[in-house]
């Protein structure tokens, strides 16, 4: 499998959907200002009208990061444009990498006094391309070697566990990649 297109989420923890939203846009667009992160950062986008959706959003010219519900899951999901990384597992830990740090970030802000903490755990995948990655058992078969193998060195050779999970076929293709125990998502990064 060899996707250029897919998204990661790291979810929060029990009882952090309660954030004001609202106090990610100043911190998004000192990132912007400050040159905080990785990447050429544009702007700021606020979709938390929308229900399940994309949430606060920070755009950049290679990823998409977004503190959002979608599936009914409050997380920090970040979505591949572009970017580095030769190989499909290159570019999952790559991506992976990026995200631990953007939630980082994000958890040790002041502006947010401690009310943001995610599960460094384990993380959603997202394939973001229907043609190469259908949502059938096979695509998922040879998408688990490269999240496999990615997870195994984000954790640091610790059991990594990747689940798909059964959705309806329309739905783009999804896994859960997890490890026992708690991780702090600083570790990954």
């Amino acid at each position: 499998m060899d996707l250029e297109r897919f998204c990661l989420k790291f979810l929060a923890r029990q009882g952090q959907a309660t954030v004001d939203e609202a106090s990610f846009i100043p911190i998004f667009h000192d990132w912007i200002r400050l040159k905080t992160l990785p990447g050429t950062l544009i702007d700021v986008a606020d979709y938390r009208h929308v229900p399940e959706g994309p949430g606060i959003m920070l755009i950049s010219h290679e990823i998409n990061y977004a503190m959002e519900h979608g599936d009914g899951q409050f997380g920090l999901s970040a979505q591949r444009k572009l970017g580095e990384g030769s190989t499909h597992q290159e570019r999952i830990l790559t991506l992976a990498k990026r995200l631990a740090l953007f939630g980082s970030l994000l958890e040790a802000d002041e502006r947010l006094a401690g009310q943001l903490k995610l599960e460094g755990g384990a993380f959603l995948y997202k394939a973001n391309d229907r043609l190469l990655a259908p949502n059938t058992d096979e695509a998922f078969a040879s998408l688990q070697p490269d999240l496999e193998a990615a997870a195994s060195q984000l954790y640091g050779g610790a059991t990594v566990t990747v689940t798909r999970l059964e959705q309806d076929r329309r739905d783009r293709l999804t896994a859960l990649v997890e490890v026992a125990g708690p991780v702090e998502l600083a570790a990954l990064v």
